[in-house]
């Protein structure tokens, strides 16, 4: 697990940063043709499919999360009391091994968990809001 970690974590982060500059700049896009429905559907296809790509990503590590979390504990509620000690000295090198909490990140900073997902759909979504407000703002003084 932690050679997964050490293997991806730098592509990952360099994708999601990739994606959440894309997101922001079809943000920018939906906001400089607003009123042109084509321009803008075609950036809400675009976001969708981007946010699509993040979902993906965070849910399969969140899922690779629980099924290192789950080894642990069929490790432990096995029926191990009785058994030869041999077996029982594996079950404790498991045990032990997986007691570490695993989290795959994105560059090491960004946990690739759902609430990654949400967070970037917020923060997209508040840029969105910003400067669309900024750009009413301005016809206004117009």
């Amino acid at each position: 697990m932690q050679e997964l970690e050490k293997s991806l974590s730098s592509a990952l982060g360099g994708l999601f940063f990739c994606l959440l500059a894309a997101m922001c700049f079809v943000s920018f896009s939906v906001v400089t043709s607003w009123g042109d429905h084509n321009d803008v559907s075609q950036a809400l296809v675009m976001y969708v499919c981007m946010m699509s790509n993040v979902f993906v990503f965070c849910w399969l590590g969140s899922e690779l999360s629980d099924q290192a979390q789950r080894v642990r504990d069929a490790a432990w509620n096995s029926n191990w009391v009785g058994s030869p000690v041999r077996f029982q000295r594996c079950l404790v090198f498991i045990i032990a091994s997986a007691n570490k909490e695993f989290k795959l990140t994105a560059g090491k900073y960004v946990p690739m968990a759902n609430k990654t997902t949400l967070n970037m759909m917020n923060q997209t979504i508040s840029f969105f809001m910003f400067l669309l407000h900024m750009k009413r703002k301005t016809e206004e003084t117009i």
